[in-house]
């Protein structure tokens, strides 16, 4: 994380003992090198000896009592390929994503960035012998990360599923995390990056407005059957003078679609969305909504209603490509926490 605290704090730590300031930098973990630059060989010994640190991993400390958490974890994956100047691994994909923010995406491993080294993992941590430029490297989040255009390209590369990677891309501009030029600056500085295409692709999507599974899963279903594709996350102005935006339109053919994840249950929710459709319909548009599971599990279904919509004002073709075996985003729950688990080490 970025250390957001006021410059009086920060410049008292210079006063302070530089073991001690280290120590709650990095959340009570520290690593051999880092101690004997502070401490002589023989008061290291005496810490570890009396119970004081605990060993979490070769030449990796634990200096607090009770379990450790999140952060602890982190500060271990990093320091646990140190060298003896300092430098320590780097976290990346979906591991830095969540210290650079990145909200209900969780994996089951931490992922870091070895470069050329060998590295031996604590458990649960995934290395990556990948090459890292330091336009990649984060100059200010703590522990170690990389960018946030570097660690969606990551994330994407190490995903176990096409669809997994897509979920990661829409996650991260979903909620404001990157943008199209860092992805794109990114693929040129890893032109060997697994997924490229995919992640291009999908980029020209999210950056179109897809900013969910269910609005990708959507232009997906167009694309198949044949239809054109609507404009995502389009502006408007409710009756009360609000600014409200609608999941995907199709302008030309006054058409509007709303996809409902499981918030849209809630009571307020459902007014909210009542009267956000009235002011559509009053607009003289066609509106039409769908569950999000039913966009994942009947495409076919999804695709009939859309052609069924835009047919009479001139907006769907004669013949509606069979979608009768396409599942876009297979395998994914939309509008939940999502568990990622990517390949290599997370099975």
């Amino acid at each position: 994380m970025v250390d957001e605290r006021p410059w009086a704090d920060v410049l008292a730590d210079y006063e302070r003992d530089p073991l001690t300031v280290l120590i709650e930098a990095q959340d009570g973990i520290i690593a051999r090198s880092q101690a004997l630059r502070l401490l002589s060989e023989k008061a290291m010994r005496h810490r570890i000896s009396t119970g004081r640190w605990l060993r979490v991993h070769r030449g990796v400390f634990y200096t607090y009592g009770g379990p450790l958490g999140p952060s602890q974890r982190r500060w271990i994956a990093v320091l646990a390929g140190s060298t003896e100047d300092g430098s320590l691994l780097s976290l990346g994909g979906v591991s830095a994503l969540q210290v650079l923010g990145l909200r209900n995406v969780t994996t089951p491993a931490l992922h870091v960035i070895s470069g050329t080294r060998k590295v031996t993992p604590p458990p649960g941590v995934v290395v990556h012998r990948v090459r890292l430029v330091d336009e990649d490297r984060h100059p200010f989040v703590r522990p170690p990360a990389t960018m946030p255009g570097r660690s969606v390209v990551d994330a994407a590369a190490w995903a176990r599923s096409d669809d997994e990677a897509r979920l990661v891309i829409a996650a991260s501009f979903q909620q404001r995390l990157v943008t199209a030029a860092e992805i794109r600056q990114a693929l040129d500085r890893a032109p060997a990056s697994n997924r490229r295409q995919l992640v291009v692709a999908t980029l020209l999507d999210v950056a179109g407005g897809s900013h969910t599974l269910g609005e990708l899963a959507l232009v997906d279903i167009c694309r198949r059957a044949g239809l054109p594709l609507p404009s995502r996350q389009v502006r408007f102005r409710d009756s009360n003078g609000r600014t409200r935006f609608l999941d995907a339109v199709f302008d030309p053919w006054r058409v509007a679609v709303e996809i409902d994840g499981a918030h849209h249950e809630a009571i307020p929710q459902k007014w909210d969305d009542m009267e956000r459709e009235n002011d559509i319909i009053l607009a003289q548009y066609r509106v039409l909504r769908f569950p999000s599971h039913v966009v994942r599990e009947k495409p076919q279904t999804v695709a009939a209603r859309l052609a069924a919509a835009l047919k009479p004002r001139g907006g769907a073709p004669r013949d509606l490509r069979d979608l009768a075996e396409f599942r876009p985003l297979e395998g994914q729950k939309l509008g939940a926490t999502y568990d990622l688990r990517c390949k290599h080490a997370l099975g």
